[in-house]
């Protein structure tokens, strides 16, 4: 893939990712720290943010549909 075709990849995704939305909530007493991301395109979208924010992160993790097919509910 070329340089332009490049950048042009890259602005699509910045303007489809200004439609997402982010809860947080902190847990003082655990220490704990959840994020609700909202605003998806669909799956493959939201897929491929968590994987970018996962490796950007540093943080190792496996995700639950490694182990698990849950069924997706509506």
């Amino acid at each position: 893939m070329d340089e332009e075709t490049k950048k042009i990849f890259k602005k699509l995704e910045q303007k489809r990712n200004k439609l997402i939305t982010a809860l947080v909530f902190l847990t003082e007493e655990t220490n704990g720290l959840v994020v609700h991301f909202n605003g998806f395109e669909n799956e493959d979208h939201a897929q491929s943010f968590m994987n970018r924010l996962m490796k950007n992160s540093g943080v190792q993790y496996t995700s639950i549909k490694d182990f698990i097919d849950f069924p997706t509910i509506h």
